[in-house]
């Protein structure tokens, strides 16, 4: 049997984004030497001039429209990933976007992702969110079986991109009657 490891989030501090950072930099340099053909050798480099100066702009953007950023701790307190959301404006529900989910690369594949989801939706359930929406890649099938077995529901797949919802508020009022 497969035990989820607990994780803590914690407001992210100008050092854990800066690692944050990093990390993204490195997955988009993979990403790009496997799917557009960069050369893995100038990967690194190239990804890092494209992705940093956009990364550093969201950031500071997402902190004047109240989006929220948490690193994930384990429970030797090393931090084992990341999260992003922001609100969704004019909506009925009190709902937030998952813009972005990472576990740092020497924790991947150990439950660090669902543990890092769960921590996520109790901690949006309790401060009186409604809905976690999020976007997942078609092709992604790991993350997809991780969001279908964790309750999120696909409201739309444009071929390329699927978009998914989780109500957490309905979640949250069923486990307490339970």
């Amino acid at each position: 049997m497969f035990t989820v490891p607990d994780v803590t989030l914690n407001p992210l501090t100008d050092l854990e984004r800066d690692a944050f950072i990093e990390e993204e930099i490195a997955d988009y340099a993979v990403q790009q030497v496997r799917d557009a053909g960069w050369p893995r050798d100038r990967a690194l480099d190239r990804a890092r001039a494209e992705l940093a100066p956009v990364l550093k702009r969201e950031f500071a953007e997402g902190a004047e429209q109240g989006h929220r950023l948490w690193s994930a701790m384990d429970s030797d307190g090393s931090c084992v990933g990341w999260l992003w959301v922001a609100p969704i404006v004019d909506t009925v529900r009190l709902s937030v976007f998952l813009e972005q989910i990472t576990v740092a690369k020497n924790f991947r594949r150990q439950g660090y992702g669902r543990a890092m989801l769960a921590a996520l939706e109790e901690l949006l359930a309790a401060t009186g969110v409604d809905e976690l929406h999020l976007t997942v890649f078609v092709g992604n099938e790991p993350a997809r079986r991780l969001y279908a077995s964790t309750g999120y529901e696909q409201l739309d797949d444009d071929g390329r991109q699927c978009r998914l919802r989780k109500r957490l508020s309905q979640s949250s009022r069923e486990h307490e009657l339970a």
